[in-house]
């Protein structure tokens, strides 16, 4: 896969504008089809999109919006290309994860995830669920881990928010397993503690399909 990278182009272009909803924005590119990176985290001509930093509540909004964007606004001979996903995330929120996870299925093109940097938690099973290929560079670290939260308040309260967590966990396990080669025990066995892997470990486990 060849990346073309402008995010550092400086040079001074026409501008022109494209299309996010029902707002216009300024594009650096006369053919309407490249933001800079740097500002907008995507890029419709390469069809990247930039995952960087926690996943926080929000970034389900973010990143359908970003995909629409890209689908609204490509031309016409890559209706049927592939979006790519790099990733550089300690993980977060595992509802929004799981939100990307079922958006990303149900799209009309395939989505690829390469990881550079590091996919944890809530972003390693991002990683491990995209469409297209899954890819992470040479030193990429990857870890999985138990979900955690912080929950206080009324005993029954709590009681009601271990069982959600517990089936919550058992979904991101039977994920884990459906996407890669080792099956749900395994999973809920290394998760007890931070499973750290290397990319290499995670591509015999199946968890990618490439090395970059």
């Amino acid at each position: 896969m060849k990346v073309k990278n402008n995010m550092y182009d400086d040079e001074p272009v026409k501008e022109s504008s494209i299309n996010i909803g029902n707002k216009a924005i300024a594009s650096t590119d006369p053919d309407k089809s490249i933001y800079k990176e740097i500002d907008y985290g995507f890029s419709v001509k390469d069809s990247i999109i930039y995952i960087h930093g926690d996943i926080v509540l929000g970034l389900l909004f973010d990143f359908v919006s970003k995909v629409r964007t890209i689908l609204d606004n490509r031309d016409a001979s890559q209706k049927d290309a592939p979006i790519t996903v790099l990733l550089n995330s300690d993980g977060g929120d595992v509802y929004e994860a799981l939100g990307i996870i079922d958006y990303i299925n149900g799209l009309p093109v395939k989505v690829n995830m390469v990881a550079r940097g590091r996919a944890m938690s809530a972003a390693a099973l991002m990683l491990s669920c995209a469409t297209g290929f899954r890819a992470a560079s040479k030193m990429t670290s990857i870890m999985v881990h138990e979900i955690s939260t912080a929950n206080q308040g009324k005993a029954s309260d709590i009681r009601a928010n271990a069982d959600h967590l517990e089936n919550l966990e058992d979904l991101t396990f039977q994920l884990l397993a459906q996407h890669t080669k080792m099956d749900l025990e395994f999973w809920r066995k290394q998760a007890r503690k931070d499973f750290y892997m290397s990319p290499t470990t995670a591509l015999e486990y199946g968890l990618i399909d490439t090395i970059l």
